[in-house]
């Protein structure tokens, strides 16, 4: 775990790709055993043990430490807030006060196993303490990092596997492959090496990455249109269905299993008579067409749907490619093929909850264009643009699917809080909070953090502390003085905001330095707004 620990330090320090590649694969490649070699891909992923996480917060993980460093909670709070990792402060107040003892990779997976056999927290903050006054500072940050999930140094998902092909000796696209089939890079690593990568085998129920679009922000950039083929953009939610012998499974894009809030799509697949997987979106539908995202907002994340919502919130599943069917993937096949499999498939299902994309050609931007229009008219979010002949790259947004999709709307904010942000940005306010009018009061409806240069960010951070009326842990309320124009994609009504509405996916589009505050929008504009979303 020190070497691992130094090789992410390293990692952290290059911003080149091929740096970072060469120090992971050179790590990985001197491990003499195999199960130092899993162990380290899954520390690599964040993923402590091989069969699940060990749900660990930050305050348990502060509250083990606190006796370690020898400190009181409000000391530890603000190193955190300059920090912005709890996992680098703990290590940061620990230089001085631990034994410096090695921790090799077996040990400390042997301290994760015992964290996740321990049932409550005092026992696990027991067990952290111990490891905390042992070892060394540097290896103990990435100890704790692979708890909370995230490294922080830049190591990509796609950046490892690259570093077990090198490591191994194997292509980078046979190593995606398999990782993609069985859903664990360890394992993989480990095949690798053995030469029995052949032996790695897809692994239903498990969910697979889902492939990508990259926007497409100008219509004219499109080089060919007649190289594309077009569908519906729809304004629903990701899914994966596996289904086989009349078991079904639906991921979300996030890789959780969400079957329970739609029944009726579960009873609609388990109609299929093939061992497939499908992959398309989750719609709220009635009447031939998909109803705004607010609708499906009802049914989402419920583990019992009652018949009352079944009825008042229909969902169908409207499905647009095909990644295995009669035992294997499909991902390498051409558009058309896995295209042509699946209406084939879907032919013989007669059910309203599960339906295939309309797919149509095109020549010119100006039908492109009005395909746009057509797509809107019917609620949609715009289209997707799909590579005649491309295969399906799993976790890629490598250019063979394009999305168009337009603002729904623009307005002109002011903000009235800035929270500080999390790695390369721990040291600046980066996440804003914002408003529009009501009268003489401001009433908050969204947040954002993208859309700024890294130059804008610092001198907004200057700009906002010297605005600051008060603070609360890392977030500091603002005089409502500086205007930023945000775009996004719907208005829906959210009690989560004093105005009862939110924006969808904003973005910041620029800092309106040439606005005052007295010319935002008001909360009329966003009721007109959300009343013609409806």
């Amino acid at each position: 775990m020190d070497r691992f620990a130094a090789v992410c330090e390293d990692v952290a320090r290059h911003s080149g790709r091929l740096a970072k590649l060469a120090a992971v694969a050179g790590y990985l490649r001197s491990l003499e055993t195999d199960e130092d070699l899993a162990r380290a891909v899954r520390f690599f992923s964040a993923e402590p043990l091989e069969a699940c996480g060990l749900a660990i917060g930050g305050a348990t993980l502060r509250d083990a430490a606190l006796p370690v460093c020898g400190i009181g909670v409000e000391l530890f709070r603000i190193c955190s807030r300059e920090v912005g990792d709890t996992a680098e402060t703990i290590a940061l107040l620990l230089h001085g006060r631990t034994r410096g003892e090695p921790l090799a990779l077996a040990d400390a997976e042997a301290i994760y196993e015992e964290l996740s056999r321990a049932k409550r927290t005092a026992d696990k903050q027991a067990v952290l303490a111990g490891a905390l006054r042992s070892h060394r500072p540097t290896t103990l940050k990435y100890f704790l990092k692979v708890i909370t999930g995230n490294l922080r140094i830049g190591l990509q998902e796609r950046l490892l596997e690259e570093a077990v092909a090198q490591a191994t000796g194997s292509a980078p696209q046979i190593i995606r492959e398999a990782a993609n089939r069985s859903g664990d890079l360890a394992a993989v690593a480990v095949a690798a090496r053995r030469g029995t990568l052949h032996e790695i085998e897809a692994r239903l129920f498990h969910p697979m990455d889902f492939m990508l679009a990259q926007p497409l922000h100008k219509l004219e950039d499109l080089a060919n249109p007649g190289e594309w083929w077009i569908e519906d953009k729809y304004d629903g939610i990701r899914a994966q269905a596996h289904v086989a012998h009349g078991k079904v499974k639906l991921f979300s894009r996030g890789m959780e299993e969400i079957g329970a809030a739609f029944p009726e799509v579960i009873l609609a697949l388990a109609q299929l008579r093939e061992t497939v997987v499908l992959d398309g979106e989750l719609l709220a539908w009635r009447d031939g067409r998909a109803l705004k995202f607010n609708a499906l907002q009802q049914r989402l994340a419920r583990k019992k749907v009652t018949a009352a919502l079944l009825e008042e919130v229909p969902v169908t599943m409207v499905v647009y490619d095909l990644l295995y069917a009669r035992d294997r993937l499909l991902l390498d096949r051409s558009f058309e093929e896995r295209r042509a499999r699946l209406e084939q498939l879907l032919s013989g299902v007669s059910s309203s909850r599960l339906l295939v994309s309309p797919c149509q050609s095109t020549l010119t931007h100006a039908e492109i264009d009005a395909m746009f229009a057509q797509a809107r008219e019917r609620g949609n979010e715009g289209l997707l643009l799909k590579r005649r002949g491309s295969a399906y790259e799993a976790g890629r947004r490598g250019g063979a699917w394009l999305k168009l999709k337009r603002p729904f709307a623009t307005l002109d904010v002011v903000v009235t809080a800035a929270e500080q942000g999390h790695g390369r940005r721990a040291t600046v306010l980066s996440d804003y909070t914002f408003a529009v009018r009501d009268g003489d009061a401001f009433l908050n409806i969204g947040r954002a953090y993208s859309g700024l240069t890294d130059a804008e960010v610092r001198e907004l951070t200057r700009v906002f502390r010297g605005l600051a009326v008060e603070r609360f842990g890392r977030v500091m309320l603002v005089r409502p003085e500086v205007v930023l124009e945000v775009a996004f994609d719907g208005i829906q009504k959210s009690p989560r905001h004093k105005s009862g509405f939110a924006m969808r996916f904003p973005r910041i589009v620029r800092w309106r330095r040439d606005k005052r505050v007295d010319e935002i929008d008001s909360i009329e504009r966003v009721r007109q707004l959300y009343d013609a979303s409806l």
